[in-house]
């Protein structure tokens, strides 16, 4: 395919928001919430409001607005509010600590922040110390969204008033900065991936468009947080781009309440993380739930185990649509999609990006073995703020070092084998946690587990699978053997487990809901 090609003269909003006006869509539900139907006019009506009244309250080109919200229609409206106007906006979790909060103020020094009135009791300890925020100017930046705004600007009526006559966007390019995407802070805490205008519709031209197929009669709805990149996606940029529809919901999801709404607004696209998929399939009585509707379900942010797909696939029978993508990435670069979907694989490489897998001195390695991906394409991010040297090692003249291991196989669908750091090196062989993980979670008493190295009484490193037990199993010395001969009897002998410890529920994981396995090979080590 042709790589997609924007005008020198772009703002992403207009993209993904105002071209459905011009497209005739202003009449089409844009956003289901909490029983209203919001359509494309009033969504773009407020998007420029917002612009022009963050303009109209002094924000400046590039400078930085930050979000820290649920997933409700102010999100969207803030969001690309703040694009539209010419600044760049980043999201954190709105479930944060005070501390949390406190560090990204300090990373970010936004001028504005958009808040929830759920956040607010934590964000408050932080804004009390800030300098940011306009507050080394007096001012107080920080908007809320809610009935309560804690003595802050109420959203709604901040968005009523009127902007000055003359407050109009600042006009924007490609390639200027758009948006910080965070890192999930595996290694340290998370930094701000710095994209342009251009880099997140490139990625839903040849990803969500041209390989997956979105369409305009698509209704989305998802398990992610918008906060995070990959539902920012699949469930408010995609459905977006193509005039179809998404439904937010502000609770934290669980699978009952996923169901109910499932039911009742029929969505087309789901999208969905591994360790929900579980919870799913455990519900009681999930079989007689109604998912029909569903055309596919997007998994990524973990492995996906191909056991756990299969069992799925039995359950339900809508298509896993499982791949990886990254803050670097902006989203998605390999990935399985509709009618071509091959359980216990990351899928294809996306037409509009280029790979390769290299050793650990840098050369290519052999197709089938495994190495560290390197990933170019138009949505690679240009740098990590304030990171020169994670910049300079990540992010290297269009292709992003992605630190984490690959193999493709000789039918071109790539296999995700850990992070490098990751990986276990058990008798001088390496090992990887994932591939023991998948087979541990066949045994029928195992419901969660992960798999960390761990040193031995002579210094060498072997596995140790740290389990979350089903119901009505108990841990007991005898099931310990049980799971490590079931391992043994699975793959290699050297890549079973060679202890097994039984922990409480959940795993510790961290804001991007992913296992945090330094955390957890640190507490048994």
């Amino acid at each position: 395919m042709s790589a997609p090609n924007f005008p020198d003269n772009f703002n992403m909003a207009d993209y993904f928001v105002f071209s459905n006006i011009d497209a005739g869509r202003g009449d089409k539900p844009a956003i289901l919430f909490e029983g209203k139907t919001i359509s494309y006019r009033k969504v773009a009506d407020n998007v420029t409001r917002v612009a022009k009244k963050l303009v109209s309250d002094g924000l400046l080109p590039e400078q930085r607005v930050l979000l820290c919200m649920q997933d409700r229609p102010e999100f969207a409206y803030a969001w690309f509010g703040a694009i539209k106007a010419g600044g760049v906006v980043g999201q954190i979790n709105p479930l944060l600590t005070a501390e949390d909060y406190a560090y990204y103020l300090d990373y970010v020094r936004p001028q504005f922040v958009f808040l929830d009135e759920q956040s607010l009791p934590e964000f408050e300890k932080a804004l009390k110390t800030t300098r940011h925020c306009g507050r080394s100017l007096g001012q107080d930046n920080a908007i809320v969204a809610g009935h309560n705004a804690g003595g802050h600007k109420n959203f709604d009526t901040w968005l009523k008033d009127e902007p000055k006559p003359d407050a109009e966007p600042w006009p924007t390019r490609k390639d200027n900065p758009a948006v910080w995407l965070f890192t999930s802070g595996t290694t340290g805490q998370s930094k701000g991936a710095v994209h342009t205008h251009g880099h997140f519709p490139y990625n839903t031209e040849v990803y969500a468009k041209a390989f997956i197929g979105m369409r305009e009669n698509d209704l989305t709805i998802s398990v992610s947080r918008l906060f995070f990149g990959y539902a920012t996606g699949t469930n408010l940029m995609f459905p977006f781009a193509v005039g179809a529809t998404t439904a937010l919901f502000r609770e934290q999801p669980t699978p009952d309440l996923l169901f109910e709404l499932i039911e009742k607004h029929k969505p087309t696209v789901l999208t969905s993380v591994p360790t929900f998929i579980n919870k799913m399939l455990q519900t009681p009585q999930a079989q007689r739930r109604d998912i029909s509707s569903v055309r596919f379900m997007w998994s990524a942010g973990e492995a996906l185990p191909r056991e756990l797909h299969e069992r799925w696939d039995r359950a339900f029978g809508v298509p896993i649509i499982d791949g990886i993508g990254s803050a670097e990435s902006f989203h998605i670069y390999i990935s399985n999609r509709p009618g071509d979907v091959r359980p216990g694989s990351l899928g294809r490489l996306v037409p509009g990006y280029d790979t390769k897998l290299v050793d650990d001195n840098g050369n290519p390695v052999a197709k089938g073995d495994v190495g560290t991906l390197w990933v170019r394409g138009d949505s690679a991010a240009l740098y990590y703020h304030s990171a020169y040297e994670k910049s300079k090692e990540h992010l290297r003249g269009g292709w992003i070092v992605s630190g984490d291991k690959f193999r493709e196989d000789a039918d071109g669908y790539w296999h995700y084998e850990g992070r490098g750091d990751d990986l276990l090196k058990s008798g001088g062989i390496y090992v990887s946690p994932l591939e023991v993980e998948n087979c541990l979670i066949q045994h029928e008493a195992v419901r969660e587990c992960c798999v960390v190295g761990k040193k031995d009484e002579h210094g060498l490193e072997k596995p140790l699978a740290l389990i979350v037990l089903k119901a009505g199993f108990a841990a007991s010395p005898a099931l310990e053997t049980e799971i490590i001969a079931f391992a043994k009897s699975k793959i290699a002998r050297y890549k079973a487990p060679h202890w097994v410890s039984f922990v409480a529920d959940p795993l510790p994981r961290n804001d991007r809901d992913k296992v945090d396995r330094k955390r957890l090979k640190a507490a048994h080590a």
